[in-house]
């Protein structure tokens, strides 16, 4: 079996990491949307809420409290997958905190001794930390919408109750 020449591997792996790195964005997409829904459903819910408990029955109050409740859950998984994740290879020439942690002059004398197998040693622990840095992030993302399309129904219903239901 033929393997990859050096300049290929870096290719690959540059390539690589640019994947994971949109994955991530792709995942922080999704958390600003689940955000603005979530919010929203939470806003307008309140905003037809009875004032005092003498409003409220038992079908409305089931319905808002299963909304509410999947809503702020949901809220609590998006700010899990928001929250950044800034753990990184020590010393790496690629990483932000690896970069950061030298002053410029390192900086660019560690990038001028740089030889191509370190690179590509870098460039691998840097694809597989972002990696599990999307990952991680999806998880929390997928956690989140599911509490969102649980959170529909009861949420609709508990509209309908409090607000659009014809008066008997």
């Amino acid at each position: 079996m033929c393997q990859m020449e050096a300049n290929d591997r870096v290719a690959f792996l540059e390539a690589n990491l640019t994947r994971q790195l949109h994955w991530i964005s792709a995942a922080d997409s999704k958390v600003a949307f689940g955000f603005t829904v979530n919010t929203a459903m939470l806003g307008l819910l309140a905003a037809v809420a009875p004032s005092t408990s003498a409003g409220w029955t038992t079908a409305p109050a089931v319905c808002a409290s299963f909304a509410v409740a999947f809503g702020i859950t949901g809220l609590l998984f998006l700010s899990f997958a928001s929250f950044p994740r800034t753990e990184g290879p020590r010393g790496s020439l690629l990483f932000f905190g690896g970069i950061a942690q030298r002053d410029s002059e390192q900086f660019k004398s560690a990038v001028l001794s740089l030889s191509q197998e370190a690179y590509i040693d870098d460039l691998s622990v840097q694809c597989h930390r972002n990696a599990e840095i999307a990952a991680r992030k999806f998880a929390w993302v997928q956690r989140a919408l599911i509490c969102l399309y649980l959170s529909v129904i009861p949420w609709g219903l508990s509209l309908w109750l409090l607000y659009g239901r014809p008066a008997p």
